[in-house]
């Protein structure tokens, strides 16, 4: 089985969406030659194993009958555009916070 990436999405929503958890998240990276943190771009075609099952079938089903496809991914340039919370609790190393 394959599914196209929407503009987005990460392995994680993808994961959601077909699996109701993002457990998934991890052979699908296995799967597709990918890291789980990789940016996925939209249109990219997935493969998706057919043998996964974390016993969340509510959840998957309320996705689909909903039609909701998470897609949570942020660019750098939307980080620059938001005003972050400031602080060391909210500062990202290499984005706000320097080490040196």
């Amino acid at each position: 089985m394959e599914i196209k990436v929407l503009h987005n999405q990460t392995l994680l929503d993808v994961s959601i969406y077909l699996f109701g958890t993002a457990k998934g998240a991890f052979q699908l990276a296995e799967v597709n030659n990918l890291s789980v943190t990789d940016d996925i771009i939209a249109g990219q075609i997935l493969e998706i194993p057919n043998d996964l099952d974390f016993g969340e079938r509510l959840t998957v089903e309320y996705y689909q009958l909903e039609n909701l496809k998470p897609a949570t991914a942020i660019q750098l340039e939307t980080l620059e555009i938001i005003e972050l919370p400031s602080g060391i609790d909210y500062w990202a190393i290499q984005i706000d916070f320097e080490i040196q």
